[in-house]
């Protein structure tokens, strides 16, 4: 903090206030700018674009996140084919179930693919580099 000046005289006194006037609006501007910053870093969309892009920066992330949506694409469809467009409370309950059912299912299936991939690729290239 700047050393403060004794104050003799009216003139002084004035200076004294435009200086911290001065300092004031200085130290204001920098405030809203902060705060705009701020607040638009925990706008919710702002908030979902910047996990989307650390998420996608990682392949493992993208690969589940494949695994996640043709799960749950294969659920909703085969829920679309057994109810229909109009049910009943029972058949939808059972459909949903039935959706749930096929998601869990489709993404484990498509981990253990993958892996069964992986390991075929590994034993592919032992056998490419070991000749």
């Amino acid at each position: 903090m700047k050393d403060i000046k004794k104050i003799h005289n009216s003139k002084d006194l004035k200076e004294a206030i435009a200086e911290l006037e001065i300092r004031k609006d200085a130290e204001e501007l920098i405030l809203k700018n902060k705060f705009k910053e701020t607040y638009n870093t925990y706008k919710p969309a702002n908030i979902l674009k910047n996990t989307l892009e650390e998420v996608s920066a990682s392949p493992k992330f993208k690969h589940n996140l494949l695994n996640v949506a043709i799960g749950l694409g294969a659920g909703y469809l085969s829920k679309k084919l057994v109810i229909g467009r109009s049910a009943g409370l029972l058949k939808r309950a059972a459909g949903t179930a039935l959706q749930y059912g096929i998601t869990a299912i489709v993404a484990n299936k498509s981990k253990e693919v993958t892996e069964n991939t992986n390991q075929k690729k590994k034993g592919f290239f032992k056998k490419i580099f070991s000749r």
